[in-house]
């Protein structure tokens, strides 16, 4: 790495970090703890020099080179799947757990629901961006020089905060449990497995291949708007000023309402037709995989540019086609289901389209297993795409 590649990611890292410590000034409660924030920060950092020792005593035992790709496709995701997304994820976890415990023996009442949400977030970002940016630091300095690498150090980072800051949120929501609880689990199991998928879109594959990560990032600043959205409403929309009131008043659905289109039931729910809603979903994404793959041989676009080590417009334009062909096709099948069965809630297509995607993966796997990677980093988008079209299916 020359020079000005270290400044680069050095500036870009303090302007991510600067940002983060002035939204927590914003806030007085969290400006009086801001010694908190930052030690659970320093803390994810300093975390970074045992999780690369282990990894590469665990490389070395098994054989297997992440960089090189040695070991195999299927050996590698399962090893970062299985290991290095739960330790570096629980890592990232250590680094939160004394800090929160200190906060919670100290203000064990006294906080607003709202207060909690917040530091729990602001924890789970403060050490994810701490441990990310000490571990991208890690990568430059083993990296091949170019703005490429810089960009993957820089990416990873931001990944890896919006992930955690889903378990953050339910750690503050659920804060007399703490990390105890199963809804904390679920949270952090699903960061891990979401945390493997990225790595390796982001590290792993070709340059085009972090485009794949777009549908993930998309998902979580959804998730990420409905919430923020719920607290303004829960502090009246005026702690935050013009902006704050703005977003308390977008039309979106509500969490509340969310929860009802799931708990919502006119009858049992049948396997009859979650089999049936499978069996769409998975001809319709068939279908607009085809008719993606037709469209790309009649333009001439080269599938095999993808993995290609060097991006341009014949590997970014092939990306795009395909996963606009799959994703069209769960709002449909959605549609159709909540169409067809008549039914007043929309589990049913969401239970149809989950068992639809484990199939596609599995096919996928026995013919590409790489295909599995982007598969489920499409699947966050592919599961509440699903559930909009089955949404505007009830309500027409």
């Amino acid at each position: 790495m020359s020079t000005v590649h270290w400044i680069v990611a050095a500036a870009v890292a303090a302007l991510v970090l600067g940002t983060h410590v002035g939204a927590l000034w914003r806030s007085s409660y969290m400006r009086m703890h801001l010694g908190s924030f930052l030690g659970s920060m320093a803390a994810g950092a300093t975390l970074v020099v045992p999780s690369t020792l282990l990894e590469r005593v665990l490389q070395r035992w098994a054989e297997i080179d992440p960089t090189t790709g040695q070991g195999g496709t299927v050996t590698l995701l399962v090893y970062a799947i299985l290991i290095i997304a739960p330790l570096e994820m629980g890592l990232c976890t250590l680094a939160v757990w004394p800090f929160w415990r200190l906060r919670r023996l100290r203000m064990r009442a006294g906080l607003s629901r709202s207060l909690e949400i917040r530091e729990g977030v602001g924890f789970a970002i403060s050490a994810a961006l701490g441990f990310g940016i000490a571990r991208s630091g890690v990568y430059l300095a083993a990296a091949s020089a170019g703005w490429l690498s810089v960009l993957r150090a820089l990416l990873w980072p931001l990944v890896f905060a919006t992930l955690c800051a889903g378990w953050g949120y339910v750690l503050g929501r659920n804060a007399q449990r703490g990390m105890r609880g199963r809804r904390f689990s679920s949270a952090w199991l699903g960061a891990v497995v979401m945390s493997a998928v990225a790595d390796q879109l982001t590290f792993r594959r070709g340059p085009a291949a972090m485009l794949a990560l777009l549908p993930l990032m998309l998902f979580m600043f959804g998730i990420a708007f409905l919430l923020w959205r719920d607290l303004q409403r829960r502090e009246g929309g005026s702690s935050g000023g013009k902006l704050s009131s703005i977003i308390a008043s977008a039309p979106a659905p509500s969490l509340e309402t969310i929860r009802d289109a799931f708990r919502r039931q006119d009858r049992p729910l049948t396997l009859r037709w979650i089999t049936f809603g499978a069996l769409v979903t998975t001809g319709v994404i068939t279908t607009g995989l085809i008719g993606a793959v037709w469209l790309g041989h009649e333009l001439n676009l080269d599938f095999a540019a993808v993995d290609a080590a060097e991006v341009g417009a014949e590997a970014l334009a092939p990306v795009a086609l395909l996963g606009t062909g799959v994703l069209v096709a769960f709002p449909v099948s959605g549609y159709l289901l909540a169409r067809a069965s008549g039914t007043q809630s929309v589990v049913e297509p969401a239970v149809a389209s989950s068992l639809a995607m484990v199939l596609v993966m599995v096919l996928l796997g026995m013919m590409a297993p790489v295909s599995v990677v982007f598969a489920v980093a499409f699947a966050p988008i592919g599961f509440a795409l699903t559930c909009i079209g089955a949404w505007v299916g009830m309500e027409t």
